[in-house]
């Protein structure tokens, strides 16, 4: 009494470093993006005098993570208006204000 017997075979590649990378690279640039947010509205938020202020923010993503800054030698002052405007009190903490309310669209807006 002869069976016919199928013998199936599969065999199991591992793709996860794939993944890995196409993920890695889709965090990257939702986190760009992000960035490149928060900057708009902080520079729509900072007080204005002369302009120097709102045109020195810069964004730098590095391993999954991503910072937003203002300052240097041209705006030294940067800092300080951040936390303290007696003039203008409605434009303190404008980077602080930018980050939570692009915070709260979440991350999904931008992948």
């Amino acid at each position: 009494m002869a069976t016919d017997l199928q013998i199936t075979r599969i065999k199991f590649i591992d793709k996860s470093a794939d993944v890995e990378k196409i993920e890695t690279a889709r965090l990257q640039s939702a986190l760009q993006k992000m960035g490149d947010s928060v900057l708009h509205r902080a520079e729509l938020f900072a007080p204005v005098l002369t302009g120097a202020l709102r045109g020195n923010g810069d964004v730098k993503v590095g391993n999954l993570n991503v910072v937003i800054g203002f300052g240097g030698l041209e705006v030294p002052y940067a800092r300080r208006r951040h936390y303290e405007n007696n003039k203008h009190p409605q434009t303190k903490r404008y980077l602080e204000r930018a980050g939570y309310a692009v915070g709260r669209e979440g991350i999904t807006r931008y992948l």
